[in-house]
């Protein structure tokens, strides 16, 4: 029950995302991270893209949700907390993964992500 609320909720704030996305940084919901807010290309990008994974990782843990009561799995709790928890911690490196490699390409990476060699 657990993963299908917390699924409702990522939908939710992806929805949100979808029809009303951040214009600027100071919004209240908006991806502000340092490497999103660095250019305004990288932040509209980091805008769609924490939208797309919002709504992606919304769909699939109400999936999971809705399996789990289906096949009545809800005394594995800790589980599928754990499995909320890990999946939105690979979803914000995943997308700070990419916004780092696009800063990158363009030339627009700022300097304390920059491999020191």
């Amino acid at each position: 029950m657990i993963n299908a609320l917390f699924g409702g909720g990522l939908l939710l704030f992806g929805l949100v995302f979808l029809f009303h996305p951040a214009k600027q940084p100071s919004n209240v919901l908006s991806y502000k991270t340092a490497l999103a807010t660095s250019t305004s290309s990288g932040f509209y990008l980091a805008q769609r893209w924490c939208r797309n994974t919002l709504l992606l990782l919304g769909m699939i843990q109400i999936s999971l949700g809705v399996m789990i009561n289906h096949f009545q799995l809800n005394k594995f709790v800790l589980l599928w907390v754990l499995a909320i928890v890990l999946g939105s911690w690979l979803s914000f490196r995943y997308l700070e993964h990419k916004l780092r490699q696009y800063l990158m390409r363009i030339g627009h990476l700022p300097q304390k992500y920059q491999f020191r060699k």
